[in-house]
């Protein structure tokens, strides 16, 4: 694995010391189900404009399984259309929600920062049709959005296909009522095993990205490393990244836990980089 490693033979020396001193901590605070980060600091800024679209990074060994989650979906107006397809009998996703609302339920919902809060607590992980994804900042607001939370991930109700025959409304408008269960459950699929990020806009700044836990094997969580390190310098993801990122970007890599310091994996800069939330991409 040394020899293909993204980082180089060293950085992989050096995450498998850190991986293990990080795991034997965290069996020392009897907390060996806890998260394991990977935390990159960029030197350069992965949006150029604010953008609240989660990207998705395939790993080898996924983190999760739909059924452990609580998951909300937003939906385009109505919510009895989608929901009455997506929870039938025998489909994929028959089981894969724990609430479903409409846009506009939501906006009603919004009013009270209780309800916000509520809907917060209640669900692991936020879902929305990509029609209605826009608009989600200005209703969820810093409940959240502030330190990137909870941020809404963006679902496509079919697979995009320009033949399709769109149906004609009363106002002549032409619409795509398509709810494909077997592809939203895969897109749902992907966004629970994988690891993910939302971009930011400041030079230097720093992301992390869940590749495991400490009661894993150190392997597999070096090859979640790799897959995440593969993918963001890929050139071919650029587009769906937003920027373009080479090993040069990548400055200081660490590895931390949910309460642990960070240990790194590759130091490129003298000066300590601590991980921080920004919020200046998020302002209500």
């Amino acid at each position: 694995m040394s020899a293909t490693f993204a980082l180089g033979p060293d950085a992989y020396n050096q995450a498998c010391t850190s991986l293990k001193a990080l795991i034997s901590h965290q069996k020392s605070d009897s907390n060996s189900t806890a998260s394991v980060y990977l935390t990159i600091n960029v030197n350069i800024k992965l949006a150029k404009s604010k953008d609240f679209r989660p990207r998705v990074i395939p790993l080898t060994h996924k983190l999760d399984k739909i059924s452990n989650k609580a998951i909300l979906f937003i939906s385009k107006d109505p919510a009895n259309y989608y929901r009455e397809i997506l929870t039938a009998k025998g489909t994929p996703t028959e089981d894969a929600f724990n609430e479903i609302i409409s846009f506009k339920k939501l906006k009603s919902k919004s009013k009270s920062q209780k309800s916000l809060v509520k809907l917060y607590k209640e669900n692991d992980i936020i879902v929305a049709d990509n029609r209605v994804h826009k608009f989600l900042p200005d209703v969820l607001g810093s409940t959240f959005y502030i330190r990137k939370k909870k941020v809404p991930f963006m679902l496509q109700m079919a697979k995009p296909d320009p033949s399709v025959k769109l149906r004609r409304t009363q106002q002549n408008k032409l619409k795509d009522d398509r709810c494909d269960v077997e592809y939203v459950y895969k897109q749902i699929k992907s966004i629970v095993g994988n690891a993910s990020f939302v971009p930011t806009t400041n030079v230097g700044d720093v992301i992390s990205l869940k590749i495991g836990y400490a009661n894993w094997e150190i392997a597999h969580l070096v090859d979640n490393i790799n897959d995440i390190v593969k993918y963001l310098t890929d050139e071919e993801n650029r587009a769906v990244i937003g920027a373009a990122i080479n090993l040069e970007n990548l400055v200081n890599v660490n590895v931390r836990g949910e309460d642990s310091i960070s240990l790194p994996v590759l130091v490129r800069s003298k000066e300590t980089v601590e991980t921080k939330e920004d919020d200046s991409d998020f302002d209500f």
